[in-house]
């Protein structure tokens, strides 16, 4: 947005005019400037358009089961050295086996101790970077078709650049949601949460 409103300003300057008519607008602003005002607007859109499975599902590369805690006491738990499986097995009660049942059971433990600040923070990162990679694709697919019919030539440097950025944001958002999911387990392991 204010990409978009800093482009209505120079406009509006360039036109030299306190209201100017719309096409003097469009003639100052130019076609580039109103794409390029308008492209985050309409990525942003987009992204929040796709659901949150379908988010994880780029980040973690999976179709089924897709989100951390799906594998929280199976993987994630035994991998973290900070988490005493056995302290917290007697803190929480027998670990379930199936991915859902897993799921559900984290997230009865998140809700207790979801307001600690390593997990918020872990929790607040793996969103950004959610976001940022579905954006990323949504930007893969979009501007190197936009960048065709304009300029040939940058629609594959494009291409490769959002390519990359998606798969930097995705590994960024894998590790901080499997580091909220650790973050929870270890915090159950060291003392039983209500």
């Amino acid at each position: 947005m204010a990409v978009l409103d800093v482009v209505v300003l120079v406009g509006l300057q360039a036109a030299g005019v306190g209201q100017p008519d719309l096409t003097e607008l469009l003639k100052a602003i130019g076609p580039r400037g109103v794409a390029t005002a308008a492209a985050p607007v309409i990525v942003l859109l987009l992204t929040s358009l796709l659901p949150s499975e379908f988010k994880a599902m780029l980040v973690y590369w999976r179709l089924r089961d897709v989100l951390p805690s799906h594998r929280a006491f199976s993987v994630h738990a035994p991998r973290d050295s900070r988490i005493n499986l056995e302290a917290l097995r007697r803190n929480v009660g027998d670990f379930p086996e199936a991915p859902r049942d897993q799921s559900s059971r984290w997230y009865q433990l998140y809700t207790k101790v979801g307001n600690n600040v390593p997990i918020v923070g872990a929790h607040r990162h793996f969103l950004l970077f959610r976001d940022m990679a579905a954006m990323s694709v949504v930007l893969l697919v979009v501007v190197p078709a936009a960048l065709w019919f304009v300029d040939k030539p940058l629609a594959l440097p494009a291409a490769i650049l959002f390519a990359v950025q998606y798969v930097l944001a995705a590994i960024a958002a894998r590790h901080n949601g499997i580091r909220m999911v650790t973050n929870v387990l270890a915090l159950h392991s060291t003392k039983k949460v209500g």
